[in-house]
């Protein structure tokens, strides 16, 4: 199976000097054109935070115009830009998110448990988890350990070595990796936040941080708490599944590329 990971789209308001310079809403609906059309057609997306980007229902509203244009499930997360109050009262429908409380939850339906974790702190840009929260993963991921489980929030669990952005980071970092340590079916945690891919072995799992669909931190790494961003192409994570050979991840940039050549038949 093929899962498609979007992150960071900051939807906002065309007025907005945000819109200006990024143009987020153009490239969210160039990124679901691109996901649909794609040869590597995803069987669901996720769209893991900052969906918006200053948290009001009128982006949100624009948002929920959107989502119907990609053509198959989309599971929405939310990130230190989105209101969590604000985003299930916005969408209804996405009946997964709870009614109170944290937005945690699983998908089920699907060869691999899908786990979708809450970072939100309200206000702030920082994650935290938290021990209910944590309580709950750990309940979840003992419910069946011989099914693959794969993992999704939006602030990553470790240090990335990008210091403006470490210092908006998960404060619960080494409670997560504890809870995930003890268990061995889990093939991937996979976040956004850092606008761009980033790795790191975390508790015995690998972590993997997706790349904004409207615009990429400038990597800039050591003691540097200059925060900037470029105009590096929007970009998502393409993750392939097997049973024979588990979860291998890919970028792919929102953008068509000519075929230069093609060979075909027995190749060796």
């Amino acid at each position: 199976m093929l899962i498609a990971q979007l992150s960071d789209s900051h939807v906002t308001l065309p007025e907005e000097d945000f819109a200006k310079l990024y143009d987020p809403v153009t490239k969210l609906r160039e990124a679901a054109r691109h996901v649909n059309n794609s040869v590597n057609r995803p069987d669901l997306v996720f769209l893991t935070g900052d969906l918006v980007n200053t948290a009001r229902a009128e982006e949100y509203e624009i948002l929920r115009e959107i989502l119907p244009e990609f053509e198959m499930p989309v599971y929405l997360l939310p990130g230190n830009h989105d209101d969590c109050t604000l985003l299930r009262k916005m969408f209804p429908d996405h009946d997964y998110l709870q009614k109170d409380g944290k937005l945690y939850y699983v998908v089920e339906g699907w060869p691999l448990k899908f786990i979708c974790l809450d970072t939100n702190i309200h206000g702030k840009p920082q994650g935290h988890l938290g021990q209910e929260q944590l309580d709950w993963l750990e309940e979840e991921l003992s419910r069946e350990s011989d099914r693959p489980v794969v993992i999704f929030m939006h602030h990553p669990p470790f240090k990335t070595g990008l210091t403006s952005m470490d210092a908006m980071g998960l404060l619960d970092m080494a409670e997560f990796a504890e809870v995930i340590s003890r268990h061995d079916h889990i093939e991937r945690v996979l976040c956004g936040h850092l606008h761009r891919a980033i790795q790191r072995l975390v508790g015995g799992t690998i972590v993997q941080t997706c790349p904004s669909t409207s615009h990429q931190v400038r990597l800039l790494l050591g003691e540097n708490n200059e925060l900037s961003t470029t105009f590096e192409p929007p970009e998502y994570l393409l993750h392939y599944w097997t049973e024979k050979d588990g979860l291998v991840t890919h970028n792919d940039y929102v953008q068509d590329f000519e075929v230069a050549w093609t060979l075909e038949g027995e190749l060796y």
